[in-house]
């Protein structure tokens, strides 16, 4: 990436349209419930590459704790739009929608079907629904944000978030304070809560798509979110956490505020300790899958496949099945 720290695409209402009638598949779905295995699967069959919709694996080091995926995965099946930037970098939506629309005609060029795999919502509305008009920012009313939540605190900008558009505030942490101080502005800008302007936002997408969205019993992902963290901590995401701080990146996981660092940020800190670190990891994963389900419920139209004691041939074949007709329509 040549672009500077902190770029921020200019975010256009032209919606940009890619000349094809080949539907393209979002797999999405709540982090651990097994998109990358299905996905790889799939794309073995269709002669597919990966395109990776997530907020997280675009920076590079952070490789453990946001379940990037292995070289033996990679081998199998190319991935794309993984370790783009550093940790204290930026990419905005826009940004990533121009990399991503760039992506697919790069493939489709190729005759490889592009297949989206994550569970990013932010980024999954801006390929498949540009921008609202509501994405203007103003400098001043972004300070006078800032200065609040100095002054009064995350939960107390959390709180008024809630009452002026709980639908979105029910989707992010009290602790992304980047979401919460950005839906202020945009309250302020418009006069209108987020939600409600994605409500009326136009939908053109750029090219056909279908988003198919991956679920199971709660209890069961939970046990599988559980497991996975303590497979994290085994593979070394402390000693990640460690290294990274010493490379000079602690700010920049404090600002990221990304699951498993930010705990780990906190235990290096002195704040909290080793054991509650990891059941905060825990705690707060479980909390970001009830979010991404309830994102893709609310803001998608999305067809779900309960994939709960079904293997993976099973799955794979019904998604097919659900592509075709869609392709066919």
């Amino acid at each position: 990436m040549n672009e500077p720290a902190n770029y921020q695409h200019k975010m256009s209402q032209k919606y940009y349209k890619i000349d094809t009638d080949r539907t393209i598949p979002f797999i999405v779905g709540p982090t651990a419930v097994g998109k990358t295995g299905i996905a790889i699967e799939l794309a073995q069959q269709m002669d597919g590459e990966i395109i990776s919709v997530d907020s997280r694996q675009i920076y590079r080091k952070l490789d453990i704790g946001t379940a990037k995926p292995d070289r033996d995965e990679c081998k199998k099946v190319e991935h794309h739009l993984i370790d783009i930037v550093d940790p204290g970098q930026r990419i905005s939506a826009g940004k990533y929608r121009e990399m991503a629309l760039k992506k697919v005609e790069e493939l489709l060029g190729q005759d490889k079907l592009p297949i989206f795999v994550g569970g990013s919502g932010m980024y999954i509305r801006a390929v498949t629904q540009g921008f609202f008009q509501g994405s203007k920012t103003d400098p001043e009313v972004r300070q006078q944000v800032k200065e609040e939540l100095k002054g009064k605190g995350k939960e107390a900008l959390y709180q008024r978030l809630k009452k002026l558009d709980p639908q979105y505030a029910e989707k992010i942490h009290v602790n992304d304070t980047k979401r919460i101080t950005r839906a202020l502005e945009i309250y302020r800008i418009n006069g209108k809560p987020p939600t409600e302007l994605y409500r009326e936002q136009k939908k053109n997408p750029p090219f056909p798509h279908i988003i198919i969205g991956l679920k199971m019993d709660r209890k069961k992902l939970y046990r599988k979110i559980n497991s996975r963290v303590d497979e994290m901590i085994e593979e070394g995401l402390i000693e990640e956490v460690e290294r990274l701080r010493k490379q000079g990146y602690k700010e920049a996981l404090g600002e990221i505020k990304t699951v498993g660092y930010y705990e780990l940020s906190l235990y290096f800190d002195g704040e909290i300790g080793k054991e509650e670190a990891i059941n905060k990891i825990k705690q707060n994963t479980r909390q970001y899958a009830k979010r991404q389900l309830s994102w893709f419920r609310n803001q998608a139209e999305t067809i779900w496949i309960d994939i709960t004691n079904r293997s993976k041939q099973e799955v794979v074949a019904e998604i097919l099945k659900l592509y075709q007709g869609a392709h066919e329509q």
